[in-house]
């Protein structure tokens, strides 16, 4: 049979039956309002978003063809349900000194909730927030209006690609501060290090448990060694559990810590 998991921010909630693999499939088209197909750049990430910026991830039988990996049967799916916890972000906004920051944490540990409460507090004081929503997880945008709260100054650019959305909100919007989910690879490093050249900082969260797994992130050690990163938030079940400068989170890497 098929399998399905289904995660909230209270835990995981246990599905009372056994789907079959064909149930399992009908779900993940159903999910994607019937269009599950026509969404093949997605499903080679290993997930979709959904309306209202939840997270459907997928797995099944692929096929290796020239543009990548092809999902051709669904055998599971995992819902990540996204939520807004308004207030949360409220202690670590006032501990922003104004420059660059990451939320550094394992996956499922409230990162994403946590920028987008930051970017709401920050965006509703009076910056100009220019927020890059690949994957609609943060704004959850229907035809380019965020339905989850991101500020009255936030300006959104969904399902664009992170490095080139930085750029273009920095030519286009004149931002205060841009914010991401998930930094990842050297491409989008350069495009937060052509923001801080501007004098824009950029928030963006990390898979990092530990200031040596910030380390050991391509590029990001380079970074936070130059200053572009001035402090590193880490979150842990949903709580932050500090916050560190990054000369700080440099010596742990260097300690192995």
């Amino acid at each position: 049979g098929g399998k399905v998991r289904i995660l909230t921010d209270q835990g995981e909630i246990a599905c009372a039956q056994t789907a079959t693999q064909q149930q399992v499939a009908q779900m993940a088209e159903a999910l994607c309002e019937h269009a599950l197909y026509a969404r093949a750049e997605e499903q080679r990430q290993g997930f979709v978003t959904l309306r209202g910026g939840h997270r459907m991830g997928l797995c099944g039988r692929v096929t290796c063809e020239r543009d990548g990996l092809v999902l051709r049967e669904i055998g599971s799916l995992c819902l990540r349900i996204a939520h807004e916890v308004k207030g949360c972000g409220a202690d670590t906004a006032r501990m922003l000194r104004g420059g660059g920051a990451l939320i550094a944490g394992p996956p499922g540990s409230g990162k994403t909730t946590l920028l987008r409460d930051i970017v709401r507090i920050l965006s509703d004081e009076g910056t100009a927030v220019g927020l890059c929503d690949e994957r609609g997880e943060i704004a959850a945008c229907v035809e380019g209006v965020p339905q989850l709260d991101v500020g009255a100054r936030t300006h959104v650019l969904d399902g664009c690609g992170k490095a080139s959305g930085l750029r273009w909100l920095l030519r286009a919007m004149c931002p205060g501060l841009l914010a991401m989910d998930e930094l990842y690879g050297s491409d989008e490093c350069l495009a937060v290090r052509e923001a801080a050249a501007c004098g824009v900082p950029v928030l963006t969260t990390l898979h990092a448990a530990t200031g040596r797994e910030v380390c050991l992130r391509t590029g990001i050690e380079d970074l936070l060694a130059e200053g572009i990163f001035e402090q590193v938030i880490f979150v842990r079940e949903r709580r932050v559990t500090c916050v560190l400068p990054a000369a700080e989170v440099l010596k742990q890497g260097c300690c192995g810590q």
